[in-house]
């Protein structure tokens, strides 16, 4: 019997492999098998969880704040430089900018595709309830582009900080 902490990280790495994927998609072959690869990997450990009772950190901050689909994937975003460097360049590269920590333009990018008014849409996305309630903070980068970062809370959340 696998433990629960293992079946945890296994999800933290799944919901980083399932975010590389929703960049690739549509930008480069095979993302989409991928993607439903990984969503069957994560249905599992999730219905795991959920048979032993336990629910993952996130999503229970999700409920919480009433996060939407953008809402969790700007997080998401956010998180991927503690999955490493490589997954932080995965969707970087999908995105096709090379930067090496998440930014507000990666989210534009994703959610608000084929957008041709980046500010508008940046603007847009600043009041998600993700950075309303302060789950996501920025930070100025040059270029006039914020960088991603999870807070505190969301970090001690899920042991890592």
């Amino acid at each position: 019997m696998t433990d629960t902490v293992e079946i945890l990280r296994a999800v933290f790495r799944l919901e980083a492999e399932r975010t590389i994927h929703l960049a690739r998609l549509g930008r480069e072959p095979g993302a989409e098998e991928a993607l439903g690869d990984v969503d069957e990997r994560l249905g599992a450990a999730l219905g795991e969880l959920e048979a032993r009772g336990v629910t993952y950190p996130l999503h229970a901050v999700a409920r919480r704040h009433r996060l939407g689909q953008e809402d969790y994937l700007v997080l998401q975003l956010a998180l991927l430089p503690r999955h490493g460097e490589a997954a932080v360049q995965a969707v970087s590269r999908a995105l096709g900018e090379g930067e090496q920590e998440p930014r507000l333009s990666h989210a534009v990018a994703l959610l608000a595709e084929g957008f041709d008014d980046w500010r508008r849409a940046a603007a847009d996305l600043m009041t998600l309830p993700v950075f309303t309630e302060r789950l996501v903070l920025t930070e100025p980068r040059d270029g006039g582009d914020l960088a991603l970062i999870p807070s505190q809370a969301v970090m001690e959340l899920l042991g890592l900080a």
